[in-house]
């Protein structure tokens, strides 16, 4: 497989050279004695991996000092104590025991999900005797068993969103997309935060020991290898070394803005943009139980309560920022307020909120209501990355976006003027003008199509259903469409995916891959207790950590009703 490698400057030439070292050679290697007393022991690396309570070459040495204790709380926790499986990635696969996310895995297993170990021919097998096989389709990925510092043993109920870094790394495995050889792999995985690394000076040495260890990101110069970062601006909240430093990487993150927007001019560096097309992939938020559990009461189900329309165009939430309701245009003149959203939701108050029929208010006391019984929804940018375009679509509202240089989730690959309403913010003023000149034909059709786009906007083989999907459109097989892509036509532009290709359109178009195939619903998103008494019997089995752990059942709610990840719904 090719890759472009884009925008590779001096000074990002000169830093790839300072992270080649001479990676360590692969092979089955043993661990200090007494390893596994306590800890793991990695046996391609020769590694031991450490539980939070103790550490030193072969995890013998107490350390108190390392555990994350929560008292007085919803599911109180000590990491050190506390060892139900469903804090673990894919909950150790039953081959090991579960400390506070980490996988204290059984002689001869290791792996952070204890899924990896070595057959008699000494080559390392993925869920070994469990009849486990790969996704016809591919992408074949190679997921980087980095140590556990790195990933587990963060205190991750301190997260302000959910941990994609570890639900693409259930899903992986699950999906049939994990290779043990790297060597036949089409991408390679960083099961990493950049948001929370970044926060702990965690993520260049992270980085630096991917291309110690491993041959691969020397080979590639880093290309073809994939790390979420989640954070509120993506990429352009990263050091400006970090970024250089991964030049050709691809990024997984909620922030698409491909070129210099005057509103955000804080946070380049350079003007370098903070994401690119072709090697980023702009992907939606996931719907956290705490926050966006009414989701699960869209329209979009059959069985669920069905409003009428009425209002032509609806937003609610903050105008001039998102701390102070009362700050309204055009009264917000603070420079921090007068840059928030990129000046659209401020536009779109100033013109719009007196309108009839239209609702355009600094808060409501009713998400799921407001959604529900309007037409248009602006999706809008906050400080950073926003969510309103992506539930307004889970909710069956036509997302109106206005942001210029910004791509929304799956853009450029997934284009939303195709089922949405794209306009330059200069239109603003023109926006009733032109949402009103659709006819309802028009409308229909746009709604049609938003209520497939909102089956890629939502991590359900993750989370659970929403409105009686199968999961085969959902977020996580959006990215390995897209993946897919670059692999089978890596020179051509992710805007012409869909044009060019017949079966990344079909994709794209909700139509199933193999259409006798019958693929039953998934169980509905987990949200809470009493969730079946309020007529959603086909709950998600809930997690003892679902709040803080945000990920759905171990596998992903796709495996729900599976024995292991190996015998999970694979839709090839």
């Amino acid at each position: 497989m090719r890759s472009t490698l884009v925008w590779v400057t001096p000074l990002a030439a000169l830093l790839i050279f300072s992270i080649t070292y001479a990676p360590a050679v692969l092979g089955r290697k043993p661990c200090p004695e007494g390893c596994t007393t306590f800890g793991t022991c990695n046996e391609e690396l020769g590694r031991c991996d450490c539980p939070w309570n103790y550490t030193g070459p072969a995890c013998l040495t107490p350390h108190k000092g390392f555990c994350v204790k929560r008292v007085g709380v919803d599911n109180p926790i000590n990491t050190c104590k506390h060892g139900d499986p469903t804090l673990c990635v894919n909950a150790c696969n039953s081959r090991g025991d579960c400390k506070g996310g980490f996988c204290r895995c059984k002689p001869g297993y290791f792996g952070t999900d204890c899924s990896l170990s070595y057959n008699d021919q000494g080559k390392v097998e993925v869920l070994a005797g469990t009849n486990y096989r790969l996704n016809k389709r591919g992408p074949r990925i190679y997921v980087y068993d980095i140590p556990p510092d790195f990933h587990v043993k963060r205190d991750i109920h301190q997260a302000d969103r959910p941990p994609l870094q570890l639900a693409l790394m259930e899903r992986i495995l699950s999906g049939g997309y994990r290779t043990a050889d790297p060597e036949e792999a089409d991408f390679f995985y960083i099961p990493g935060s950049a948001r929370d690394l970044k926060k702990a000076y965690l993520l260049q040495p992270l980085l630096s020991y991917v291309a110690e260890t491993w041959p691969y990101w020397n080979r590639t110069g880093g290309a073809r290898h994939i790390m979420p970062a989640e954070g509120d601006v993506g990429t352009c909240e990263l050091p400006l070394m970090v970024r250089q430093m991964a030049v050709n990487m691809t990024w997984l993150q909620f922030w698409g803005m491909y070129d210099f927007h005057p509103h955000w001019g804080q946070i380049f560096h350079n003007r370098i943009p903070c994401m690119v097309p072709g090697r980023d992939i702009v992907v939606p938020f996931m719907a956290m139980s705490s926050h966006d559990r009414f989701v699960i009461e869209t329209p979009l189900h059959p069985r669920n309560r069905q409003r009428n329309r009425t209002h032509t165009f609806f937003f609610a939430g903050g105008v001039c920022g998102s701390g102070n309701r009362r700050a309204l245009p055009p009264n917000c003149n603070y420079y921090k307020q007068v840059r928030y959203s990129g000046g659209v939701r401020q536009a779109v108050y100033l013109h719009f909120h007196n309108r009839t029929g239209w609702r355009v208010v600094p808060g409501t006391d009713d998400y799921a209501r407001d959604y529900a019984s309007s037409t248009f929804c602006l999706a809008a940018a906050g400080g950073g990355w926003g969510k309103r375009g992506i539930v307004a679509a889970m909710y069956g509202c036509i997302p109106v976006a206005a942001t210029d240089m910004l791509y929304e989730a799956f853009e450029p690959e997934m284009d939303w003027g195709r089922f949405g309403v794209r306009i330059p913010q200069s239109d603003i003023p023109r926006l009733a003008e032109l949402l009103e000149s659709f006819s309802p034909q028009q409308v229909a059709a746009m709604q049609a199509r938003t209520a497939c786009a909102a089956q890629h906007l939502h991590w359900s083989t993750n989370l659970g259903g929403i409105m009686g999907e199968t999961g085969e459109f959902d977020a996580f097989h959006t990215i390995m469409a897209i993946l897919r892509m670059r692999r089978k036509r890596p020179d051509l532009p992710p805007q012409r995916y869909y044009a060019e290709d017949a079966e990344f359109r079909d994709f794209i178009d909700c139509k199933p891959f193999r259409p006798s195939a019958r693929h039953p619903p998934l169980c509905t998103m987990y949200v809470g207790p009493g969730m079946e008494t309020r007529g959603f019997e086909d709950a998600c089995p809930p997690a003892r950590y679902y709040f803080r752990r945000k990920m759905g059942p171990p596998g992903g709610a796709i495996c729900a009703l599976s024995p292991s990840p190996a015998s999970c719904p694979i839709f090839d």
